[in-house]
């Protein structure tokens, strides 16, 4: 009697256990996507654009250089700060920067996504397709020495 019980629960608690981890996986990853949208925002609209890091943008490795003097190096180093702030693999995490203007004064809106992947496997039926999406406005403090680009596949 007790091995049929056994049978009978196990596999609700499994199912109960995994769930945890994997949501509990997916809201830390979420977390992680909205303090690096907000932190790359906050870099963004102070223009601190100098030693980003290499990340991959669009499928290719991208190193933008340590002091950025054109607006595209500038806007790849934005979207590699926004990426290694994110934390998670920067070929899985699209960014999107859109500003209103060049003037002091207008908006900037970092927008960044990345896709909800189950670890266990049991919890795909609820979790597949899902995407986690942050987006922050700022104000510009000061020009910015970047321009919009929105990368392929951002859900945002």
């Amino acid at each position: 009697m007790a091995a049929v019980e056994f049978a009978l629960v196990v596999p609700i608690l499994l199912l109960v256990v995994f769930g945890i981890i994997d949501f509990g996986i997916a809201f830390g990853n979420y977390e992680s996507v909205r303090s690096g949208t907000r932190e790359a925002a906050r870099l963004g609209v102070v223009n601190d654009l100098s030693n980003a890091p290499a990340c991959t943008i669009n499928g290719a490795t991208i190193t933008p250089p340590p002091n950025p003097t054109t607006s595209a190096d500038g806007t790849n180093a934005l979207i590699c700060k926004a990426k290694n702030r994110i934390g998670l693999d920067s070929g899985k995490t699209k960014v999107r920067v859109t500003i209103t203007g060049q003037a002091v004064g207008d908006s900037l809106q970092v927008c960044a996504s990345f896709p909800v992947t189950a670890l266990t496997g049991l919890t795909v039926p609820f979790l597949s397709n899902q995407t986690l999406t942050s987006s922050v406005t700022m104000r510009l403090e000061q020009v910015p020495a970047f321009n919009s680009y929105t990368e392929p596949g951002v859900a945002c």
